[in-house]
C-alpha cells in the first residue's frame, strides 16, 4: 500500500510540474468482456471459466514522454460456476474502479500501442448467499475486494481504443458463512474497447 501510495504522490507531483499545454484529456465510453476463473482456497472443487461483461464511462490523461494513467467506473457481471457440475453457475453484479498507470509508443500519427497496470477496487452490489449445490457449505461474498491489472492494447486515430487486461485477485470475493475454512478469489482475463469522444 505504501508503495502504492508513493507511486501516485510522483505522479501527482510530475501532473503539477508539467505545463497544462502538454497534458491531454479524454473521456468515453469502455465495455467488454470478462472470462472469470473460481480459484477456490481447497482443491475440492472443479471449476470452469465462464463469460460475464461490463460497461462503464472511462477517463485518461495523457502526459509528455509516453506517461499517463486511466480510471473508469465500471458496472460489472461475472457469471461464475461454482461447483463440478456445469449447470452451477452463479451471476453477481459489482461496480469496478481500475485505476492503470500508463505507457504508451506512438506509431505515427495513425495509432499508439500502450501497456497498462494498477489497482482495481470492487464493490459488489448487494450481499449475496447461496448454497453450493451437492455440498453442505454456504458462501457470502466479501463487500468489496481488491485485485490487480496488467494489460495492453492499442489506440488509433484517438479515438478508438481496444485492448485485453489481466486482472489478479488480492483478496477474497467471497467467504465461507458456516465458519469453514473456504473462500475463493476471481481472476479475469478481459477484452475491451473503448470509444474517446
Amino acid at each position: 500500500m505504501k508503495k502504492i501510495l508513493l507511486t501516485l504522490s510522483l505522479l501527482v507531483a510530475f501532473v503539477w510540474a508539467t505545463p497544462a499545454s502538454a497534458i491531454g484529456f479524454d473521456w468515453g465510453v469502455t465495455g467488454g468482456v470478462n472470462l472469470t476463473k473460481v480459484n477456490f482456497s481447497k482443491d475440492v472443487f472443479n471449476t470452469e471459466n465462464r463469460l460475464g461483461w461490463f460497461v462503464g464511462p472511462k477517463v485518461q490523461l495523457s502526459l509528455p514522454l509516453g506517461f499517463g494513467c486511466d480510471a473508469a467506473a465500471l458496472y460489472s457481471q461475472r457469471r461464475l460456476n461454482l461447483s463440478e457440475k456445469a449447470n452451477a453457475t452463479e451471476t453477481f453484479r459489482s461496480i469496478e474502479i481500475p485505476i492503470n498507470f500508463r505507457y504508451s509508443i506512438g506509431l505515427g500519427s495513425v495509432a499508439s500501442v500502450y501497456f497498462a497496470t494498477g489497482p482495481q477496487f470492487g464493490f459488489n452490489l448487494g450481499s449475496q448467499k447461496w448454497q453450493m449445490e451437492g455440498y453442505p457449505y454456504t458462501f457470502e461474498t466479501e463487500n468489496w475486494n481488491t485485485s490487480w491489472n496488467v494489460g495492453a492494447g492499442v489506440k488509433v486515430l484517438g479515438h478508438l481504443e481496444v485492448g485485453v487486461t489481466y486482472n489478479i485477485a488480492l483478496s477474497k470475493y467471497a467467504d465461507c458463512a458456516a465458519g469453514s475454512d473456504y473462500d475463493f478469489k476471481t481472476n479475469n482475463f478481459q477484452a475491451h474497447a473503448c470509444y474517446y469522444f
